[in-house]
């Protein structure tokens, strides 16, 4: 191998190993957020937003965790509050997620009260293709919970499905509405 072959053995490596950092770097910041559990647990972004007649509430999450459930907060269950949004029998919430819950599948839960007693529903949505819905409280299901799943990469042992990383709630049950209490059984 003369000297000019090795010039341009030497000269090709070093654009390669320029390439790769130049990419690898740019798809390290590019990729850098919440959902891969860097940036500090950053839950800026992920927010409700209700809005019941002419009233609209920012509802931020109630618990949360990284993408592997570490770095939860609030770190004590004691701490956790949640939004209280009341919402008349008769009229309706509208119900938006931010883009960055949105842009990743995240899970609906909705809990009615009904003469039968508490009902709730489950409703997984898919990335990318809905931001708002509408829930209404009629006589006969008030509305009393609204919850917003947010998924973590960790999936339970020998089962299908994921488990949450975190939730935004509120507490949509009318003024002067009482709840039952649960029997233990």
């Amino acid at each position: 191998m003369n000297s000019g072959d090795k010039k341009a053995i030497a000269i090709i490596a070093a654009v390669v190993i320029a390439f790769v950092v130049i990419v690898g770097g740019a798809v390290a910041v590019l990729t850098r957020d919440q959902w891969s559990g860097d940036d500090n647990n950053n839950t800026e972004d992920l927010y409700l937003q209700l809005a019941v007649g002419d009233r609209l509430v920012r509802v931020e999450p109630t618990s949360m965790c990284d993408v592997f459930l570490k770095n939860c907060q609030p770190e004590n269950d004691a701490d956790i509050h949640v939004e209280k949004v009341p919402v008349p029998v008769g009229e309706s919430v509208v119900l938006s997620v931010s883009k960055d819950i949105a842009k990743f599948p995240w899970n609906l839960v909705v809990q009615y009260l009904t003469p039968q007693g508490l009902d709730g529903t489950s409703e997984p949505m898919r990335s990318n293709t809905t931001y708002t819905t509408v829930l209404h409280s009629t006589p006969e299901q008030i509305l009393v919970n609204i919850e917003v799943q947010v998924p973590s990469v960790v999936s339970p042992a020998g089962e299908e499905g994921v488990i949450a990383r975190g939730y935004l709630a509120a507490d949509t049950t009318p003024q002067g509405v009482d709840l039952p209490t649960p029997t233990l059984g």
